[in-house]
């Protein structure tokens, strides 16, 4: 029997959206390959208020394989990016929200947006270098 693969995951917001028509907030995960965006309630997101979401310490989560697959089936608007499916990647600055603009090997795009408050834009600035290379194009302001 072979031993399931687990990632210890750091949650980095619980204010992530997936682009400006997406009003309920989800849980932004980094974990050493890539990144897991889980979907809340409504009454999580509206709990949330301005933030901040999260706090040192972050939170932090065991993620074995299997669980990456079910986070895929429970919403639409859940997200399992693996760092080497990156083609492109930037950061962008704006006021209310931060967020990540991602173009994936296969054409996709995908949007990740989180409040200003949370920790997510200055982790994902100091890891996305080292992890993308030159995929990462920098950052920018909205």
């Amino acid at each position: 029997m072979v031993p399931p693969v687990i990632t210890v995951a750091e949650c980095i917001s619980r204010s992530c959206t997936t682009g400006w028509l997406d009003w309920v907030h989800g849980e932004l995960w980094l974990t050493p390959t890539g990144l897991v965006r889980r979907r809340l309630s409504r009454a999580e997101s509206r709990a949330n208020g301005l933030g901040p979401t999260v706090t040192a310490p972050l939170p932090r989560a065991e993620l074995p394989e299997a669980a990456l697959t079910r986070v895929l089936a429970e919403h639409a608007t859940n997200k399992v990016v693996t760092f080497e499916s990156v083609d492109r990647a930037r950061l962008v600055r704006g006021v209310t929200a931060h967020g990540l603009r991602l173009v994936l090997r296969d054409g996709s795009r995908h949007k990740l947006l989180w409040l200003t408050r949370d920790p997510a834009y200055g982790i994902l600035a100091d890891v996305l270098p080292s992890v993308l290379g030159d995929r990462f194009a920098g950052t920018a302001t909205s």
